[in-house]
């Protein structure tokens, strides 16, 4: 009798106790559907924005997923990424610096899945433990941890409909284990647009122009990524990447030039432009954790190395005598880089120590020759040949300390010393040049949180090299008569940039700012008889006064909204150019809605309009510029198969602009083949176990080798 109540009591006893269980489990789900991820989130340094916990950020690749992030703007017109109401920036893949920019980058991005991004970072004031270059920040993009013991994948495909038809496909394959972790992805795209330029020059002399342009692109780029665990605390990975480039253009261009004495000339060229960019990268690392606290050493290295084989054939007409000059340039670019550099990372209970140091070498040589079209045969002008060597080492370290007070302070403080040494050389004159100089960087960085609010200020200083196509004295030719050219002597810029931001209940943030930027340049062109030629220049410094507002909320449940919007005050003044700057001012905003049209959100709709009203800068007027972007994304098969749909610039706008000297007049005034529908399919495979962490290797020097 005993046994059969000491039964029941324990027959009872494990029923009761799996209700609990269960019980548990239901309150553990119920509270994490409660506990969300905040959307955005203000840390001393930055500003991060949690792509899971935004409905419009679902289903969509990483460059569109940038587009919903309060701050930044994407423009596929322009191939660009920036900060609102400042310049572009560089974007980072897990702390490891792109050598991508324009459409290169673009494309790159739409190789990545929202679903696979974590978080977005907005670094508007770099801390001491980044390049110093750079003059207005960073994005960095944090991806997942890679959850897939075993195989996994992912194939994508999109049509892209401009005046053109183009393509892109991209797929991965990953094999992971406890200790190994290896995938192999696969990018191609083959694509082209149809642009309308035109730029005219009115003084005592004027010059119109006008192209229309086919730019094509076709990249086959295979990736391999290597990581090995050798112990519980140590890591070794490789990463390298090849991509095979090709691109062209075809152009037809009209000039019509009429000098102060009002004769007028007419030139009509037809040209064909075809590059080979075959591209190696190599990266490594090893990683040490010295002790259980979170203290450690990582130590990396990096190669990167092009070769630009370019041929560019054109056939002026000139009016005026009816003669006909044929043209044929050969150039080869091969620009080196080579990095290496050890960060330690030591916290300890009074706050954390993050130093380290790096060294950089640039290398390139660049090669042009120039022919004419005699007799039917080429003959070289060495007149109108370049050849320019150039070399480039930085040696860079840095300290930071970092500290939280409570529950409500966090502050951190470092600084940056880099030292550089550069030299030119232009064997077909003898002349060179060479430059030494050294640079302390500091960066401040304090915040305050209490409750729904969140204060932060932050300080840092920077500096914008010259990239090496800034500096190479290489005339790329239009016609026989007109080329743009960089510039050996230019030196770099220096940016102070301050910032004061708040969020409240990571919904509203804003931010206000003050950027000093002294020294300068940019691309400057001018008249010389029939030609227009184009040169950088150092030639202005400036003062900005920027606010920077966004809300994002969520309405009736299936409505996601975010509201953005800039304005900007700045004045400028200018040296080496004859030109009258003007005060400044800038005024943007944004609306992005996304609509869910049913329960599950599987299927949405989404409607976003931007407008940048009129604005001047230094010298220079642009006009005003509205979008429309509309488009609709499925997701089926628990999200292993999406669908998105999407038209860009319904309205097909223009940019246009001037520029004011005080002996001309510049006008532009171009399209980009804006307007486009994209259809694209992705659908993920694998098998999903365990978490594996997976590294990405920082190489920040990359881009400026363009």
């Amino acid at each position: 009798m005993k046994l059969k109540y000491i039964f029941i009591i324990s027959l009872f006893s494990t029923a009761f106790s799996a209700q609990i269980k269960k019980d548990s489990i239901r309150q553990v789900e119920q509270i994490n559907l409660l506990v969300k991820k905040k959307l955005l989130e203000r840390k001393a340094d930055r500003l991060i924005f949690n792509v899971e916990a935004s409905i419009a950020s679902q289903g969509m690749d990483a460059s569109e997923t940038l587009a919903n992030v309060p701050m930044l703007k994407v423009d596929e017109n322009m191939g660009s990424i920036s900060i609102t109401g400042k310049s572009m920036v560089s974007v980072m893949i897990n702390g490891r610096m792109l050598n991508l920019s324009g459409n290169a980058l673009l494309n790159y991005l739409k190789s990545i899945r929202s679903e696979n991004i974590a978080k977005i970072e907005v670094i508007t004031t770099p801390p001491a433990k980044y390049e110093a270059q750079g003059n207005s920040g960073i994005i960095n993009i944090i991806l997942k941890k890679n959850p897939n013991i075993g195989f996994s994948g992912n194939i994508n495909t999109s049509l892209i409909q401009r005046t053109y038809s183009g393509f892109s496909s991209n797929g991965s394959l990953n094999y992971q284990t406890e200790k190994f972790s290896g995938s192999l992805k696969l990018t191609h795209y083959d694509s082209a647009k149809r642009s309308d330029e035109n730029y005219s020059i009115v003084g005592a002399s004027q010059n119109y122009s006008n192209s229309v342009r086919r730019d094509m692109w076709n990249e086959l780029t295979p990736t391999l990524n290597i990581s090995y665990k050798i112990s519980k605390n140590s890591e070794i990975g490789m990463e390298y990447i090849y991509a095979h480039q090709k691109s062209g253009m075809d152009i037809v261009n009209t000039t019509k030039n009429i000098t102060s004495d009002h004769k007028e000339e007419n030139l009509l060229t037809h040209t064909f432009h075809r590059e080979k960019l075959p591209t190696h990268t190599l990266s490594a690392y090893y990683d040490l954790k010295l002790d259980s606290l979170g203290k450690k050493l990582s130590i990396a290295g990096n190669f990167y190395k092009n070769n630009s084989d370019t041929e560019v054939n054109f056939s002026t007409l000139r009016s005026s005598d009816n003669s006909v000059q044929d043209v044929k340039t050969i150039s080869l670019v091969s620009p080196q880089i080579f990095s290496g550099q050890a960060d330690l990372e030591l916290p300890f209970s009074f706050g954390t120590i993050e130093t380290g140091v790096k060294f950089n070498q640039f290398k390139n040589n660049s090669d042009l020759q120039y022919y004419n079209l005699n007799g039917g045969a080429y003959v070289p002008d060495y007149s109108r040949a370049n050849v320019f060597q150039y070399q480039e080492e930085n040696y860079a370290a840095y300290f930071s300390f970092a500290k939280s007070f409570g529950e409500h302070w966090e502050t951190k403080a470092g600084v940056r010393y880099e030292h550089t040494n550069a030299k030119s050389f232009t064997p077909s004159t003898g002349s060179g040049n060479t430059y030494n100089y050294g640079q302390w960087f500091p960066s401040a960085y304090i915040s305050y949180k209490e409750d729904k609010n969140v204060f932060s200020f932050s300080y840092s200083r920077r500096i914008n090299r010259p990239s090496m196509g800034n500096l190479n004295p290489f005339r790329w030719y239009s016609n026989p008569y007109s080329y743009s050219s960089g510039n050996p002597l230019l030196t770099p810029a220096y940016i102070n940039n301050w910032e004061l931001g708040y969020t409240f209940n990571s919904k509203f943030s804003a931010s206000v700012y003050y950027l000093r930027m002294k020294n300068a340049f940019g691309q400057i062109s001018y008249l010389d008889d029939l030609s227009q030629v184009s040169n950088y220049l150092n030639y202005y410094n400036n003062n900005f006064w920027g606010l920077n507002a966004s809300y994002t909320d969520t309405f009736f449940k299936f409505w996601e909204t975010s509201l953005s919007l800039n304005a900007s005050l700045q004045n400028s003044t200018v040296f080496n150019i004859e030109a009258q700057t003007q005060k400044g001012s800038s005024f943007s905003y944004s609306i992005n809605n996304t609509f869910s049209l049913n329960k599950k959100k599987t299927v949405a709709l989404f409607l976003n309009y931007s407008h940048s009203l009129p604005y001047r800068n230094v010298n220079s007027y642009f006009y005003d510029f509205p979008q429309l972007n509309s488009g609709l994304k499925v997701s089926l098969m628990e999200k292993q198969l999406q669908i998105n749909a999407t038209v860009t610039n319904i309205f097909a706008q223009r940019y246009r602009g001037n520029l004011y000297f005080a002996d001309n007049t510049q006008h532009m005034d171009n399209y980009w083949d804006g307007r486009s529908f994209r259809l694209s399919v992705n659908y993920t495979f694998g098998n999903s176990k365990k978490k594996i962490n997976k590294k990405n290797i920082k190489f920040e020097e990359k881009e400026r080798a363009e």
